[in-house]
């Protein structure tokens, strides 16, 4: 029996509310990066801007989303009160893999009143929204989720106003994206093995969506589906926040020097001090400025005390070989690792990687994120007159950074994929040189 659905039930913004329901509507990886930062002096009181780009060149935010709404949603969400006692507590107890408490209170006082820092927007000769956040580190940092949250909901929820659609219209995009979600549930059930936490916060269709999702994912298939990355959903729904750290942590600390060697030390020495500060959790995230570099010059303290590997912009078709094969020539047992693969899985991908490498490392545990909380492309009820409908690739990074003499430089990211890379010239011929490896190829990028 199909649903029926207004603008209101699905997007906040329908109904003059915000798409961001409170500061822990966000991913773990963030309250833990900005714990991490906090109690790094070097670090915490960098002035940091961040920038959106959209990567899906068929896109165009600012033809679709009204700039007043842009607007609202962003000053609605600088105004939203620090987290709450009740949200204190369920961060305050959070623990690691060791079972010690996993954030200093300070960290959580810290998020007590909402710390953001303004933003500006322009719109650029392509049609799309120049959208940057410049502040302290920790006070630039949560904006990252919640821009993109409400530039994916805003940009779905205007497309469908500029074509005025009907309720039926509304009702069959929904009822066929959770058809699509019950589809991939039945297709995760013929691999009762595969664990996955739900990763979708960042590009979700809304934030009651992403929630219907996550809900309706718990119901069907507990067992398989373990958690979610977004603090917010995870203590309505009572399970424990997933995540550990992103790119950004090794883009803005190695941006502060020129010297090669001074980099690539600073990489590492960011994955050190992660070890140190969550003992435990030391998943690395190796892809920064290329997997394969990582591995072949990685110092063996952090390779010895590492617990696991995210594979994030590699086919994990190639990456979990490559990280089996790392591990034993330096003697390390692969049966105590685990792996993450987190880019760009749908249920099937996900199956088909849990049958081949399932016995690869100690554990398998995926993080999917879009295919599951937007699964909407295609599915528009009339021809896609503007521009494609549903979920694209956009992202928020860090774009520059002040160093301690008061001038600026950019941020680099290299990747495994050249497709996901995202830099400013004056600096990216510096990383490459450093970094980059023949092997280093292109792929399509879908999220």
């Amino acid at each position: 029996m199909k649903n029926n659905f207004e603008l209101k039930d699905i997007f906040p913004s329908a109904k003059n509310e915000c798409e961001v329901q409170t500061l822990l509507d966000t991913d773990m990886y963030k309250i833990m990066m900005l714990d991490f930062i906090l109690a790094n002096p070097e670090y915490k009181n960098l002035i940091v801007t961040w920038k959106m780009k959209v990567r899906s060149n068929d896109v165009k935010t600012a033809e679709i989303i009204p700039e007043a709404d842009l607007m609202n949603q962003l000053e609605m969400t600088k105004k939203l009160p620090g987290i709450s006692d009740e949200e204190f507590e369920f961060l305050q107890n959070h623990t690691l893999p060791g079972g010690q408490k996993a954030l200093q209170d300070s960290t959580l006082e810290f998020l007590q009143n909402n710390p953001l820092c303004d933003y500006t927007i322009e719109k650029t000769e392509d049609g799309n929204y120049d959208l940057e956040f410049t502040g302290t580190w920790a006070d630039s940092m949560l904006w990252e989720i919640y821009g993109l949250k409400i530039i994916n909901s805003l940009y779905l929820k205007n497309y469908i106003l500029k074509d005025n659609l009907s309720s039926p219209e509304i009702s069959q995009i929904i009822n066929t994206t959770l058809d699509r979600l019950y589809s991939d549930i039945e297709i995760f059930k013929q691999s009762p093995e595969l664990q996955f936490s739900e990763f979708g916060s960042r590009r979700a269709m809304s934030a009651p969506f992403q929630q219907k999702v996550y809900e309706t994912l718990r119901k069907e298939i507990p067992n398989q589906c373990v958690g979610s990355s977004n603090v917010h959903l995870s203590r309505l729904a009572g399970t424990k926040p997933i995540g550990t750290n992103a790119h950004e942590l090794r883009m803005i600390p190695t941006a502060l020097h020129d010297d090669p060697q001074k980099i690539i030390d600073t990489m590492y020495d960011v994955d050190r001090k992660w070890q140190e500060h969550f003992e435990g959790l030391g998943i690395l995230l190796p892809d920064t400025y290329g997997t394969s570099f990582y591995y072949e010059n990685c110092p063996k303290d952090i390779l010895e005390k590492h617990s696991g590997t995210r594979f994030d912009s590699k086919d994990p078709m190639e990456a979990i070989p490559e990280y089996v094969d790392w591990l034993l020539k330096n003697g390390q047992n692969p049966a105590d690792k685990a792996g993450i693969p987190s880019d760009g899985l749908n249920s099937q991908i996900a199956c088909e990687i849990q049958n081949t490498h399932k016995n690869s490392v100690e554990s398998l545990s995926f993080g999917i994120g879009t295919n599951l909380s937007n699964n909407t492309k295609w599915t528009y009820p009339r021809e896609e007159a503007h521009w494609p409908f549903g979920s694209f690739s956009v992202v928020i990074k860090p774009s520059k950074v002040q160093r301690s003499d008061g001038t600026w430089v950019s941020c680099v990211k290299l990747t495994d994929n050249p497709e996901k890379a995202f830099w400013e010239e004056d600096r990216v011929g510096l990383f490459k040189e450093i970094f980059w490896v023949a092997w280093v190829k292109n792929q399509e990028v879908l999220v």
